[in-house]
């Protein structure tokens, strides 16, 4: 038995939660195709989308080594919040998936850190994941509406959306298996 790494865990979750927000899919492609293509226009998930990203920012502005520019971190507990704001006011136009594009950035960096030092080849499964995240959020932060087209595109039919669902599914299963066999 291996001892548990931060890549299993992460490969665990990863795997948990692509194969969960699939499941959908599977049982009512109906409704996921209208929540997916009401997404870039949905204010909820946009606020807690932002909200999550800013906070995950600020966190890592306030634990890093900044140098001359220590002064600024009192400051950010204001920023934060403030930033919120203004983001949800005046930037709200297809602003859920420009924050779903700033968390997938956010969510590579752990991953490659946990995966560099690993001693399976199996880590570049993850490394690929976490590099395939960094470029779909650059595109849905400078571009947010490719993501209509590509959910147009994925959930055209029903069986589209089922077959989509269920290769996601099967590689979210795949990473359950390698973060509880291999990493």
């Amino acid at each position: 038995m291996h001892s548990c790494s931060t890549l299993a865990l992460m490969a665990l979750a990863v795997g948990l939660v692509v194969a969960g927000l699939n499941v959908p899919c599977l049982l009512w492609p109906g409704r996921v195709r209208a929540a997916a293509l009401a997404f870039p226009r949905s204010r909820g998930p946009a606020w807690l989308l932002t909200a999550l990203d800013l906070g995950w920012v600020a966190w890592i502005v306030l634990h890093a080594q900044l140098g001359r520019f220590e002064w600024v971190k009192p400051y950010l507990y204001a920023a934060a919040p403030l930033s919120f704001f203004l983001i949800v006011i005046f930037m709200d136009e297809l602003l859920a998936p420009r924050a779903l594009g700033g968390l997938l950035l956010l969510l590579a960096n752990p991953v490659i850190i946990a995966a560099r030092w690993h001693e399976s080849d199996w880590r570049l499964v993850m490394i690929g994941l976490a590099y395939v995240w960094a470029v779909a959020g650059i595109v849905l932060v400078l571009s947010p509406f490719y993501f209509r087209r590509v959910a147009a595109w994925a959930l055209a039919t029903d069986g589209r959306c089922r077959q989509l669902g269920l290769l996601r599914l099967a590689f979210g299963a795949a990473l359950v298996a390698l973060a509880l066999a291999v990493y």
